[in-house]
């Protein structure tokens, strides 16, 4: 289904406006419907903050219009288990456009997907995840998004553990594949993965806190261990190592400084056998500073294990 018309359910005349604009810079046509009574052919509502009773409201959407997408709108909390997804205020339109072309993309994921050419559009041919030039345009997005408003924002550095055979560019091809799937299997539509080389996955997760970043890892490391790949004669059992780091609201933190922290978490599992995630733990690490008396320690060490 393709997001061409939206409406917004907001009781509050400047909310519903602030919200309109946002959806109409991210290419949708914004209708004038303010009550589920009065939906029509709209493939987006979102449910504006003010709404009461909202539980109540999105039964009627979802009578009226049972097709449509539901969003509600939420500039903090981003808890809606009576909507399909939360939709951050403000309204940040590359973000929304990200996360329509995602719920297209899953909506179509049984059929044969029709993806640009690598390097070119959203979507990557050969995993099917977020070309690296839409990535960047996010990245800038949520990271100075989190900055700004005090949102939690973490990342997932995934890397294949050694395999009992000679690497070729078709069983890397092959083990790619299979992490993509469960990946793709163990996202939320907030999160945004990229692939950052020929065995490696850089996972964005917006709005998650470092407890949330490690479900999404260890369930992705779990979902892979599980599988087996066979390769001529021999039966592989794959498995993945992930460093989790999270940017805290009230912490100062670049992205690179969570790259660097993930990449040690990285390290830090594969040199501890593999099969397990290790993080980065802000809070933690400043008790430790503080205990010993030393300065803030420097950015990258890594806090225990867990899997």
């Amino acid at each position: 289904m393709k997001f061409r018309q939206a409406a917004v359910l907001e009781p509050k005349d400047p909310t519903w406006k602030q919200i309109g604009a946002g959806l109409k810079k991210a290419g949708l046509k914004v209708s004038s419907a303010r009550e589920a009574s009065g939906l029509g052919k709209e493939q987006l509502v979102v449910i504006g903050p003010s709404v009461s009773s909202a539980a109540k409201v999105v039964s009627a959407v979802r009578k009226a219009a049972p097709e449509a997408l539901v969003l509600a709108a939420q500039s903090k909390g981003f808890k809606a288990p009576w909507a399909d997804a939360v939709l951050p205020l403000p309204v940040s339109p590359n973000d929304l456009k990200a996360r329509l072309a995602d719920f297209e993309k899953r909506e179509v994921a049984m059929a044969p997907p029709v993806l640009a050419s690598a390097g070119e559009g959203i979507l990557d041919p050969l995993t099917n995840f977020y070309t690296f030039n839409h990535f960047k345009e996010v990245l800038f997005v949520e990271v100075k998004r989190a900055r700004r408003y005090g949102f939690p924002l973490a990342i997932a550095l995934i890397g294949f553990d050694p395999v009992k055979v000679k690497p070729s560019p078709g069983l890397q091809e092959q083990l790619m594949g299979g992490l993509a799937l469960a990946i793709r299997r163990s996202l939320r539509d907030t999160d945004y993965p990229v692939q950052q080389g020929p065995d490696r996955v850089l996972l964005l997760m917006p709005h998650t806190d470092l407890a949330g970043s490690l479900i999404v890892a260890r369930r992705i490391c779990e979902r892979v261990s599980r599988a087996t790949l066979q390769h001529g004669d021999e039966v592989l059992s794959p498995t993945i190592s992930v460093g989790v780091a999270a940017g805290e609201p009230g912490r100062e933190y670049g992205f690179s400084d969570l790259v660097r922290q993930a990449q040690d978490g990285l390290q830090a599992a594969q040199a501890r056998g593999g099969n397990r995630v290790e993080f980065f733990d802000a809070t933690a690490y400043k008790a430790m500073a503080e205990q010993t008396g030393t300065a803030t320690p420097p950015t990258g060490t890594r806090a225990v294990a867990r899997n």
